[in-house]
Parts: C-alpha cells; sequence; structure tokens
C-alpha cells in the first residue's frame, strides 16, 4: 500500500469499529471548518488547513488519540504528548473513549487549533 491509496491505508489503520466511529465523530467536526483538508498517513489521519491542526490515531480498545495544535492548558483535558509521530505542530494530546465526545467543547478545540493553521 502506497501514499496514493489512501482509503486503502485509511482502511488497513481503522480496523475496530469503536475508534472508527470516534474518527467519524471527529471528522464531521473539522470538516465543518472551512478549507479542511483531511489527509492518511500510514499512522494517523491528519486535518489541516495550510498546515496540520489535528491529527487522529486509533488506541487499545476502540479508543482514539488526538492531537491538536493548541497548549496543553487550554483545556484541563488535555495532555502534552509523548512521541507521537506526528506534526510537531500539535502541542496537546486527547484520549477519546466514545463518540458522543466529539461535541461542543471538542469543536471549540478543534477550531483553536484550525486557527493557527
Amino acid at each position: 500500500m502506497g501514499w496514493d491509496e489512501p482509503e486503502k491505508l485509511r482502511a488497513a489503520l481503522w480496523t475496530d469499529p469503536g475508534a472508527t466511529a470516534i474518527l467519524q465523530a471527529v471528522e464531521r467536526l473539522a470538516n465543518a471548518l472551512p478549507d479542511t483538508v483531511v489527509g492518511q498517513r500510514k499512522t494517523f489521519t491528519a486535518f489541516s488547513r495550510e498546515f496540520q491542526f489535528a491529527a487522529l490515531r486509533p488506541a487499545k480498545a476502540g479508543t482514539a488519540v488526538l492531537g491538536l495544535a493548541v497548549p496543553p492548558d487550554a483545556d484541563p483535558r488535555l495532555d502534552p504528548p509523548k512521541n507521537e509521530g506526528w506534526s510537531e505542530r500539535l502541542k496537546s494530546k486527547l484520549t477519546l473513549t466514545a463518540p458522543e465526545q466529539a461535541d461542543a467543547t471538542l469543536a471549540g478545540l478543534l477550531k483553536a487549533s484550525w486557527e493557527r493553521s
């Protein structure tokens, strides 16, 4: 599988139904922002405008980890990243355990990240 087959990369990465539901919920929020581009990488799905503002990767047991281009102090749920493998522009991360966590608060964090891109 190569970069020219993003759908195959996505299918190979997002195999867990729970994590896939989280991806779809986060995608809806990100795509509500103008000029958002969704790009597939081997280990994560990237969201960008001029620069990457967020990335989501599947984690254990149907969860997913979201990286954001906002500092960890932007929300008490955010943690600093540790060797995540995505853009160094992403200054914080949030573990999502259910698609319902893609709520208005997360939409605000995505928008703040988007504004920085």
